[in-house]
């Protein structure tokens, strides 16, 4: 599996995995200005489908917990 990152506009990047299937992506958009700072969304391009899940939105709040929860799993440092 090969997994590339770009960034594809200012303040937006994807992450993106190659699969035997197709490509599962992870789209990151920063919003500084706004109340919920961090958009994600995952889409799913398989056998000529693609899928996108509903975009999950993160204010502070849930962006400390977050590093919190990767912490705890030893994903940081």
């Amino acid at each position: 599996m090969k997994s590339t990152f770009h960034e594809v506009e200012l303040g937006k990047a994807v992450v993106q995995n190659a699969t035997e299937a197709g490509t599962e992506q992870l789209i990151v958009t920063l919003n500084p200005d706004r109340k919920f700072p961090v958009q994600l969304q995952i889409r799913q391009n398989t056998n000529g489908s693609s899928e996108a899940s509903a975009p999950i939105a993160i204010d502070q709040h849930g962006l400390q917990r977050l590093f919190q929860w990767l912490r705890d799993e030893d994903a940081l440092s």
